[in-house]
């Protein structure tokens, strides 16, 4: 609490709870996440979303999107990644 984070208690708590356009969310998300990561950075980043994404049909398309918007070398690191860890993309 110190720290300034905030704290939830929540019977049920998700990011259903947000309204909004989740894969533009997402699209922001990991093109500020891309401006000021390292490749192992941002694809600690990206990974969660991804999998989730494969947990959902792939609806929102997070691995093509974080593919396109990363550099070159995050683009290496994340592919090399999600390989490494077997989750799906498509």
């Amino acid at each position: 609490m110190e720290d300034g984070h905030e704290i939830v208690f929540a019977d049920e708590y998700g990011t259903w709870m947000i309204t909004g356009d989740e894969k533009r969310f997402v699209n922001c998300y990991l093109t500020s996440l891309s401006m000021i990561s390292s490749p192992e950075e941002y694809t600690v980043g990206a990974i969660p979303l991804i999998k989730r994404d494969s947990y959902e049909s792939f609806s929102k398309k997070v691995y093509s999107t974080a593919i396109k918007i990363g550099n070159k070398d995050q683009k290496i690191h994340l592919k090399k990644e999600v390989e490494k860890q077997k989750i799906r993309t498509k």
